[in-house]
């Protein structure tokens, strides 16, 4: 038992979990706990708001699988990154936020402290399952190691710990309490038998993934060439499969066909993925009578849909052992027929997402020619905008081991630039990309300047429209006069430039292909202003 302080209590816990790095910004309330994060070795990330922490921290997670973690003073700074860990919370990341409170004798109706909220654990609660608030400088330890062990088991997700500040500064005895790893289920055998009998014999099966199937890509590979299945992915499992393989029909959840690629399907199998309509838009999902699906969430093997054939279990494992169970199962030709289907639907998803995303073909164009060069992995970081979800989610032909990463439950504005940063440090040798609109960067282009301070080779593209371009299109299809969607935005490079980062317009394919390629030369940001000729942008521009 050490006698420490509890900030000491809390950089010696994360040191001993392999944390050598937070994103945060230091406040009157949590000057302890920075001191103590350098004074053991951890690398401090400094955005220039809370959100932009979260939002890096969610992208390092998503590209390494590991835990990160946000650091920030009480009050108004937890409610800024607030956004950002309810957009890990629905998409499944794990980002840790460690933040002050309010004395333990802090008075219930309040007294004016600086930052006073009344219940901010309650209110990281309403969006956090996993929130601890701790009593003495030793439980910070503790609360470390039952954080992180929860935040590893089974779906991952986000968690928070906070300390009230009467506790920081105060001493206290404490001893590391180190997580636990409990591992994951093992699928049943006979389980898994009676999945394989009920697929076996299908002539149109469909194989459904999302980002919980990030670590099986091989192995779903191999069940759909058992199968002659068709791959579909979520926005998230981009990149798990490469996307010229035959049988990957590729992330096409948005689009409007969606229900016709569905259509005469006899056989589903959903690994890793919620099937959320924040993935599949269009609504309700159709889906066969037989729906086997793999999750190590039992609570979500219930969420929106009916499933004849549950497996509990990890997607890597769990899927391995579906195709053993099919090898003395299916027959050669029950597996050619289903390519045949597999095919005629490639074909029109192919077809469905160039008429779809015709406005960013020449985004789409330089980026598989970019990508098809590329000696390293490529990671897009997309925000919610449609040049992302319209266009590169189904126009960019990625790689496996490429990655995109989507905002796609909570489908917050100003994730791509922050995400980017934080999965370029998570992944130094990766060509990182993020793309924005002109509407959504602004809520988050300030990090261009956490970007240049810490060095970080990131290329911001920013279509412009003219404003918030879906939402315009939204009010025109109602018949409502679109109001307060254009927007006057800045001289985009030369705000970059003001920052410290390159700053360049460009127009066309070949433009834009060479200004990647220069980027990657350029040892900090560089930010790439195109505009985007789309029903919204001609709108907006005329209007």
């Amino acid at each position: 038992m050490t006698e420490l302080t509890g900030g000491a209590h809390l950089a010696r816990g994360l040191r001993a979990e392999g944390i050598t790095r937070v994103f945060g910004i230091p406040g009157t309330h949590n000057l302890e706990i920075f001191a103590q994060l350098s004074a053991h070795g951890i690398e401090i990330i400094s955005p220039r708001h809370e959100q932009g922490a979260g939002y890096m921290a969610d992208g390092a997670a998503r590209t390494s699988g590991e835990v990160n973690v946000v650091v920030t003073t009480t009050g108004p700074a937890v409610l800024n990154a607030l956004t950002a860990l309810l957009q890990s919370f629905t998409d499944s990341v794990p980002v840790l936020l460690i933040c002050p409170g309010m004395p333990l004798t802090h008075p219930g109706r309040g007294n004016g402290l600086l930052h006073e909220v009344r219940n901010q654990a309650g209110a990281l609660a309403a969006v956090l399952t996993e929130v601890q608030r701790v009593t003495s400088p030793g439980e910070v330890s503790l609360a470390v190691g039952q954080s992180l062990s929860a935040m590893r088991a089974g779906r991952t997700r986000p968690a928070a710990i906070e300390i009230p500040l009467d506790l920081i500064e105060a001493t206290g005895p404490g001893s590391l309490h180190p997580s636990i790893d409990r591992p994951h289920p093992t699928a049943d055998p006979q389980t898994v038998d009676t999945a394989a009998e009920a697929v076996a014999d299908s002539l149109q099966p469909l194989i459904i993934a999302g980002a919980g199937a990030r670590s099986a890509g091989a192995e779903i590979l191999d069940l759909a060439t058992t199968l002659g299945a068709g791959i579909i992915l979520s926005s998230n499992a981009k990149g798990i499969i490469d996307d010229s393989e035959p049988l990957c029909l590729g992330a096409v959840g948005v689009l409007d066909s969606l229900p016709e690629l569905l259509d005469g399907a006899d056989a589903v199998i959903a690994i890793g993925t919620e099937l959320a309509p924040s993935d599949f838009w269009p609504e309700p999902l159709p889906l066969p009578e037989t729906v086997v699906r793999i999750d190590i969430d039992e609570v979500q093997m219930l969420t929106n849909a009916e499933v004849t054939h549950p497996i509990l279990a990890d997607a890597k494992t769990a899927t391995t052992a579906l195709v053993n169970a099919l090898r003395s199962r299916r027959s050669d030709e029950a597996t050619r027929a289903a390519a045949v289907w597999v095919e005629q639907k490639k074909v029109a998803a192919t077809s469905a997402a160039e008429v779809s995303g015709r406005p960013w073909a020449d985004l789409c164009g330089a980026l598989n020619s970019y990508t098809a060069s590329a000696d390293s992995p490529v990671i897009v970081a997309a925000d919610s905008t449609m040049a992302c979800y319209y266009g590169v989610q189904t126009g960019w032909s990625a790689r496996a081991g490429d990655r995109f990463l989507y905002p796609a439950g909570a489908g917050t504005l100003g994730y791509g630039l922050p995400a980017g940063i934080g999965a370029k440090l998570a992944a130094a040798s990766a060509r990182v990309i993020a793309i924005e609109g002109d509407g959504g960067s602004m809520f988050t282009i300030a990090e261009l300047a956490a970007a240049v301070q810490a060095q970080v080779q990131v290329t911001l593209i920013i279509v412009d429209n003219g404003g918030y371009g879906e939402i315009r299109n939204e009010m025109a299809d109602r018949g409502d006069e679109p109001s307060g969607v254009v927007l006057s935005g800045p001289d985009f490079p030369a705000l970059a430039q003001a920052m410290g980062a390159r700053g360049i317009h460009i127009d066309g394919q070949e433009a834009l292909l060479s200004a990647l390629h220069e980027a990657d030369e350029h040892e900090g940001p560089t930010l790439i202003h195109i505009t985007e000729r789309s029903r919204a942008g001609e709108a907006m521009l005329a209007g």
